[in-house]
């Protein structure tokens, strides 16, 4: 045999007698195909069978899913979402708890409608409501099958196999039975009561929006007019100087107000002013008119800015009289347009932040005016004096004057006025002004507040109640969203639950045919709500058309009512309001948790354990299930709320599409938002990368969810790159643990002889404890970075590197190769649980590849059970813990970096090539007396510490003469020893090693001849033979 072929033959023989990892765990995941074959595994089996998977009944977890709409394809922010959901859900199963999920979409409302008509470029008025409502439910069912198949394309736990209660939809006919219970309950309790009142109106929907649908938009554009208001009489004034001061003066004397909706002059009923501040009449200094003005005497310095305007000369005001805002009351202006009077009211809306000091009140159109006006007139109902010339397309209607009939408020009508204002000669000013402007949160286009006859919730009653719970029983996470929650719920007094919708459910109330009075009772709701439940017509094919609230519509009011009141069904018509979207999602609580096995505490209340959904939801979902369970059982629907931001582009802009689109618009430059509508930006769905769901999983896992979190391409990728390195260390372990049975070959800790294993079993244990305590808190980032730094620094960087001789070169079932593998097998049941609530298809595949080849490499798919279903957390043991082990450690690690640096600079110097080249020696006499009672035990030739540094030989000598070497590179160092201990300075010696390179593990030991032919002891040791050409012999002769 040549030589070469003698080389190869000899190195393979080598090989042979090695302990090489060999696993059929692949490097690369290939979600593509791979995810969706562990779908059935890690999603519908584990979920299914986890009641099966313990002989003792599990405590219940319950995390109650927020819905969300069902009206098109889902964005990066459902993602985020419905993920971090997931892996609370799946912790909580590992941890052993029983989870019950049900996920919801909320079916109901303007979105959906609005969408379903648009689709096919139809408009509400030309259609019935029959017809709006089976094209919205046909939509709504759509959407939802749509928006399942992505929810389980990215692993989230639940039951999908459609069975009743398996999902709840707020359009299922027992669902909107179900949110009657709430709605009677706050009938009977006096919460429900119909007023005529500003609401905000959105024109471009035709409807009604409560606080939670609107979106404020910074840069929207008004006109600001300062306009006059002419001394009329002193009307109902009791205050005979302040009538005597403003008789004087008669029509010459104008009130000035300023207002950013010159639209609502028209209805203008009143003049607010504040009862303690001081107002004063001005006029120009050295002016040829006698016209004066009625201000604040805090602004008079910036009302004189404005009729100094453009001119060149600035001018100055004469202050002629003062007078204080309470004498002011019931005093009558003239309405600069319309032949009416204004009377002044005192309120204490009224501030000197801007404008005059006096705010023009349209009782119609605005909230504290509205107040205002109540206050001046008590009479209880309706209040028909209240004027609100606009009607539902948010147009003039006739009762606002010449020539505004038909002119939209927002648009060309808001022109008019101005004009009309300007040829009677009452504007002093007019600009425009830049400021915070809601928006209807669908269509995107500017609402107004609009007087109309609406249904109401009396919210004052429960805040006191609320704010307590709040306090009390709740854990908000991050803590700083209680304050929001909180503010959020006391400055509403009163929620507009109504709306003029066809797709939704329906206000059960009657109207009388001659007086309008309402007819709403427990009776008429609870015998309606049994019709509900019931009520189910079938088309030709078998498919159900019309179900549910369809009957209100489909119905006689006679049929509608119970049976004590059909006699009178002559005498009522049945309402047209449906009830708000927030109501119904805010009643979920009550719908779906009896249905999940939820049993109620003592004092009979159902609380979830977690709500978790965007942080536009202290406004919306979160506040709307409060109020509902506050009226209905006296406590919060939740035990836990967390908060999410919103998902960010990676230059920080607000998105809501996929990877690769993931800006709105993105190449149109938008327009300036103003009185005029604006198109809303199109959606595109978010799409699974290449790269799997669990990647994009990892990086929800990585992030601080509790702010608003950048992704993109390039965030995205570094997270495939981390959990490429996990699967690869997944590999490492899988691979050495190829002969490895825990039954039979597993080291308790008490019988491992390395420090080094004992020391690991150390970290691993306080893993586990950060890792628990990180994902209990729901600090999702924490645990994954105190696993990633594990993974990194302990496991791959240190323990792997510090026992591959061990694991290769040692007998094969040696205590200290065992005892390593023990260790790997901890360290992989640790990272796979770990790993399993983010990416539970890795985690699922790494346990299905360990259980493979556990078992003979069986078929992957012949594999039992989940990762999901087995007993047990992380393994950890408080025997474990070991503190003076683990500080002895950490200097050691230090002295591993500093041997590091030197052998560097040794290959440097071209003196060695392998850090195995190397012998270590640390001088005791130039040392902390500390280091030889740390190193000595380590340090024989048969010890770990060689594994450790990576060298051939490591010894602790009284000086450097005992070192028998010409070649020396020498560093000084000091080794932290813990926060209550000074550093340890030690005294390092490097020299090439002594002896030859062990053909088998590359170790230089004096027993190996120069030519390489002789094994070194150990590798002697655990081949039974001491000659290479011997051992290659046999093991042609093993072959054979």
């Amino acid at each position: 045999m040549a030589p070469a072929a003698d080389a190869k033959a000899l190195a393979s023989a080598m090989r042979q007698t090695l302990n090489l990892p060999s696993t059929k765990f692949p490097m690369r995941a290939n979600a593509v195909v791979r995810e969706p074959q562990l779908h059935a595994r890690c999603v519908s089996l584990a979920y299914e069978s986890q009641a099966k998977s313990s002989d003792k009944p599990k405590p219940l977890f319950v995390l109650h899913d927020g819905p969300p709409f069902a009206n098109g394809s889902l964005h990066m922010g459902h993602f985020l979402n419905k993920v971090l959901k997931d892996m609370i859900n799946r912790y909580q199963m590992l941890r052993g708890r029983e989870v019950r999920y049900v996920p919801g979409w909320d079916c109901h409302g303007l979105p959906i409608e609005h969408k379903a008509l648009t689709q096919l470029q139809l408009q509400a008025t030309g259609l019935s409501p029959a017809q709006v409502r089976a094209l919205s439910r046909q939509l709504a069912r759509k959407a939802v099958q749509e928006q399942q198949k992505d929810f389980e394309r990215w692993g989230v736990l639940a039951d999908w196999s459609g069975q009743p209660g398996s999902v709840y939809l707020t359009m299922s006919p027992s669902y909107e039975a179900s949110q009657y219970d709430v709605l009677k309950k706050m009938v009977h309790d006096g919460l429900i009561f119909r007023g005529f009142k500003p609401v905000y109106w959105s024109p471009s929907s035709r409807t009604a929006l409560a606080e939670a649908e609107l979106e404020y938009q910074d840069d929207h554009v008004s006109h600001a007019a300062y306009v006059k208001f002419h001394f009329a009489s002193t009307g109902s004034s009791k205050n005979d100087h302040a009538a005597a001061v403003l008789n004087k003066y008669g029509d010459k004397l104008s009130a000035v107000i300023w207002t950013t909706t010159p639209w609502t002059i028209p209805s203008n009923q009143a003049l607010c002013v504040n009862a303690d501040l001081d107002y004063v009449i001005v006029r120009p200094r050295d002016s040829d008119s006698d016209a004066c003005y009625l201000i604040a005497d805090a602004l008079k310095e910036n009302f004189a800015a404005i009729l100094t305007g453009n001119s060149e000369m600035e001018v100055e005001l004469e202050v002629l009289e003062t007078l204080n805002g309470a004498s002011l009351e019931g005093m009558h202006f003239t309405h600069p347009l319309i032949n009416r009077e204004a009377v002044v009211l005192v309120g204490e809306h009224v501030t000197t932040d801007a404008g005059t000091g006096l705010v023009h009140t349209a009782p119609g159109h605005g909230q504290e005016d509205y107040f205002a006006w109540m206050a001046h007139h008590s009479s209880p109902g309706e209040h028909p004096d209240i004027l609100c010339p606009v009607d539902a397309d948010g147009c003039f209607t006739a009762e606002a004057g010449d020539g505004l009939e038909g002119l939209s408020v927002l648009g060309d009508g808001n022109a008019a006025v101005i004009e009309k204002l300007q040829r009677s000669g009452n504007l002093l000013s007019i600009s425009e002004h830049h400021h915070r402007y809601p928006y209807d949160w669908r269509t995107k286009q500017p609402v107004i507040l609009r007087a109309t006859a609406q249904w109401f919730a009396r919210l004052d009653a429960l805040h006191a109640r609320g704010k307590r719970v709040l306090e009390e029983s709740v854990e908000m996470v991050p803590p700083s969203a209680r304050r929001r929650l909180e503010a959020t719920l006391s400055s509403r007094h009163e929620w507009c639950i109504s709306r003029q919708r066809a797709w939704g459910l329906p206000i059960p109330v009657f109207y009388h045919k001659v007086t309008g009075e309402p007819l709403i009772t427990e009776a008429s709701i609870e015998h309606l709500q049994n019709i509900v439940r019931s009520y189910r017509v079938e088309g030709e094919n078998g498919e159900v058309e019309r179900e549910g609230a369809d009957c209100w519509w489909d119905l006689s009011v006679c049929e509608l009512l119970p049976e004590s009141l059909q006699d009178q069904a002559d005498r009522y018509e049945k309402g047209t309001d449906t009830l708000d979207v927030w109501f119904d999602s805010g009643s979920s609580w009550h719908a779906v948790l009896p249905g999940v096995g939820l049993k109620e505490n003592e004092e009979g209340q159902l609380r979830a354990d977690v709500y978790l959904e965007g942080s536009d939801q202290h406004r919306g979902w979160f506040q709307s299930s409060l109020l509902t369970s506050l009226a209905m059982q006296g406590t919060a629907p939740y035990k836990n709320v967390i908060t999410h931001g919103f998902t960010l582009d990676e230059r920080g802009s607000k998105m809501s599409k996929s990877l690769a689109n993931p800006t709105a618009n993105s190449k149109k430059k938008s327009k300036k938002n103003s009185d005029k509508p604006q198109k809303a930006p199109k959606v595109k769905q978010v799409k699974v990368p290449a790269y799997g769901a669990d990647v994009l999983r990892f990086w929800v896992a990585t992030t601080d969810y509790t702010g608003d979190v950048s992704v993109g391409p390039a965030v995205v990728g570094k997270a495939s790159d981390a959990l490429r390195k996990v699967r690869n260390t997944a590999r490492f372990l899988l691979g050495n643990l190829q002969d490895f049975d825990p039954s039979l070959h597993a080291v308790p800790h008490s019988e491992m002889k390395f420090a080094l294993d004992r020391y690991m079993l150390h970290e691993l244990n306080a893993l586990a404890e950060s890792v628990t305590a990180s994902y209990d808190a729901f600090a999702f980032n924490r645990a994954q970075h105190a696993l990633s730094h594990f993974i990194s620094t302990d496991l791959s960087a240190f323990y792997m590197e510090a026992t591959k001789d061990r694991l290769y070169c040692d007998a094969t079932d040696s205590q200290t190769r065992r005892s390593a593998q023990t260790v790997l097998w901890l360290s992989l049941q640790a990272l796979t649980r770990a790993l399993a609530p983010v990416v539970p298809h890795t985690a699922e595949d790494i346990r299905l590849h360990w259980v493979s080849q556990l078992q003979g490499d069986i078929p992957l798919e012949e594999v039992p059970g989940s990762v999901f279903l087995e007993e047990g957390w992380m393994p950890s043991a408080t025997e474990w813990q070991n503190d003076d082990l683990a500080r002895d450690w950490t200097a050691i690690r230090q002295l591993r970096f500093e041997v590091n640096r030197v052998v560097e600079q040794m290959r440097q110097a071209g003196r060695v090539g392998s850090q195995l080249q190397c012998n270590v020696y640390v001088v005791a006499s130039e040392s902390d007396a500390r280091i030889e009672p740390l190193l000595a035990p380590l340090a024989s030739k048969t010890s770990e510490l060689e594994d450790v540094l990576l060298c051939s030989g490591v010894e602790v000598v009284a000086s450097e003469s005992e070192i028998d070497s010409v070649e020396q590179f020498q560093a000084t160092c000091q080794l932290a020893m813990g926060p209550n201990e000074p550093p340890m300075d030690v005294k390092l010696v490097l020299t090439p090693a002594k002896g030859h390179k062990c053909p088998r593990c590359w170790k230089y030991a004096p027993e190996v001849d120069a030519a390489e032919t002789q094994l070194c002891l150990r590798c002697a040791q655990a081949t039974d033979l001491r000659n290479v050409t011997d051992l290659a012999k046999k093991l042609l002769e093993d072959d054979a």
